[in-house]
């Protein structure tokens, strides 16, 4: 049987480029509480040690939401997040 994951979704995102969208979008999916089977993951609430990042993604995400600014593919870490997601064959949705 599998473990409820921590988090239904991570949102990947470039601060600058998508930071408010992803602060948007998180409050916006957090708005129903019923509908949702696990929390939203964003670094800036969630993520208290930068040596954790993947394993959250591994370990504690259903779902990456791939925030596609111009500039994700820039940050070694998004392109980290993605790769950790598809390599553990989560669920990825680019937008």
């Amino acid at each position: 049987q599998k473990r409820q994951k921590a988090f239904q979704f991570f949102l990947c995102h470039h601060k600058a480029g998508a930071g408010a969208l992803a602060r948007l979008m998180k409050m916006e999916l957090r708005r129903n509480k019923s509908a949702l089977q696990g929390d939203v993951f964003i670094d800036s609430d969630n993520l208290d040690n930068l040596d954790k990042l993947f394993d959250f993604v591994a370990q504690d995400t259903q779902t990456l939401v791939a925030l596609c600014s111009a500039e994700l593919f820039h940050r070694p870490w998004c392109v980290g997040e993605v790769t950790t997601a598809y390599n553990q064959k989560l669920n990825v949705v680019p937008l």
